[in-house]
């Protein structure tokens, strides 16, 4: 959703040659492209066998004909390769967060998937929603775990909505409550989501394996994670690059499930990339005018719907009696200086950017 991540493995040992893990921006053809760039530099002529999952995969491997896995399934061949003992996984992405449940096959001992359980269309408990809250709090995204990570008191907060969210923490912010409670209650909400919203009901048992960018990014939500479900140490797994497992999977699926693939040339990929990018992005390589076609054009445009407020302007020096009005918002700070007879004197509007106090004080 709003990732790329590519893993090449070699098929005969199993050694990790090479990885990345990268923002895509909402354009997730380029991404691929530059992936694929990456992989000429790396490996040159080396012969690739190449298969895609993800949610944004299907339309990709179709129209360039590699072999697609769904990410489901392309993550229980990872953590059946990886680990020999999973109850649980918790897989967090960018807008998707999955739960997949395991069981062990008495006749051949084998792991495999019994249930799963996934998100609706709402990126509440993900990342998108990890991300909003930093959006929130005014801090990096990159900053969010050492904040989280400073927190000690827990408050409540909705971990199904960005929205509901953002009115939960709004209140606390001009109420005074610190930016790093915040951010650790904003990790609690996601756990609190993912094991009652998403687990339907089903137990989460350990061993867990935690997986994602976000677990990997902001490991103090797997520590949150282990105590809301009360994990031993020993039930605690995290795989060496959460971030990249699906990808991992996807590379492990071409020997178990695609073993008549062919090998596939990266320039021609490129090439057949490239000349599809308009309709594989749904038309949007072609930009919208802009709005100005020069910065005179710009000025002209602001001078002409530029609204300054009428201020009065007392007729004679001296003392003057007035009054201040402030209303301070949930998320903007006004003031209105004004006389005895209503003249407006002054005025003031702000963002509170999560300090009203500060902002008054200023």
């Amino acid at each position: 959703s709003t990732t790329t991540k590519i893993v090449v493995m070699n098929p005969a040992s199993g050694e990790i040659l090479y990885s990345n893990y990268a923002r895509h921006g909402a354009r997730q053809v380029e991404s691929v492209e530059r992936c694929l760039k990456q992989l000429e530099e790396q490996f040159g002529e080396d012969e690739l066998y190449l298969a895609l999952t993800g949610s944004g995969s299907k339309t990709l491997a179709d129209r360039l004909g590699i072999p697609y896995v769904q990410e489901v399934v392309a993550n229980s061949i990872a953590i059946r390769k990886k680990f020999r003992n999973v109850s649980t996984a918790i897989e967090l992405g960018g807008q998707d967060a999955k739960v997949l449940f395991f069981k062990r096959d008495k006749a051949t001992g084998t792991l495999s998937v019994s249930d799963m359980r996934m998100n609706g269309s709402c990126a509440g408990g993900t990342g998108a929603f990890l991300d909003e809250v930093a959006s929130i709090l005014r801090v990096p995204s990159n900053e969010l775990n050492a904040l989280a990570s400073q927190g000690e008191t827990v408050y409540d907060i909705s971990g199904r909505c960005g929205v509901y969210a953002k009115t939960d923490i709004q209140p606390l912010l001009n109420q005074g409550v610190s930016k790093s409670n915040l951010a650790l209650s904003a990790f609690h909400a996601v756990a609190k989501q993912t094991i009652g919203g998403l687990a339907q009901g089903l137990t989460i048992r350990g061993p867990v394996i935690f997986e994602g960018g976000p677990m990997t990014f902001e490991p103090r939500l797997i520590q949150v994670f282990a105590e809301r479900l009360n994990l031993r140490e020993e039930d605690i797994l995290i795989p060496d690059h959460p971030e990249t497992m699906v990808a991992y999977g996807a590379a492990l699926s071409l020997n178990e499930l695609f073993e008549s693939a062919a090998p596939v040339s990266l320039q021609e990929l490129s090439d057949s990339l490239a000349a599809a990018r308009e309709s594989l992005q749904g038309g949007e390589a072609e930009s919208a005018p802009a709005f100005f076609d020069s910065p005179q054009e710009q000025e002209e445009f602001e001078k002409r719907h530029s609204h300054k407020l009428d201020v009065w302007e007392p007729e004679s020096e001296g003392t003057l009696r007035v009054y201040l009005g402030i209303d301070s918002g949930s998320t903007t700070t006004k003031f209105v200086l004004m006389d005895e007879e209503e003249h407006i004197l002054d005025s003031f509007y702000a963002s509170n950017a999560g300090e009203p106090l500060e902002v008054a004080r200023r």
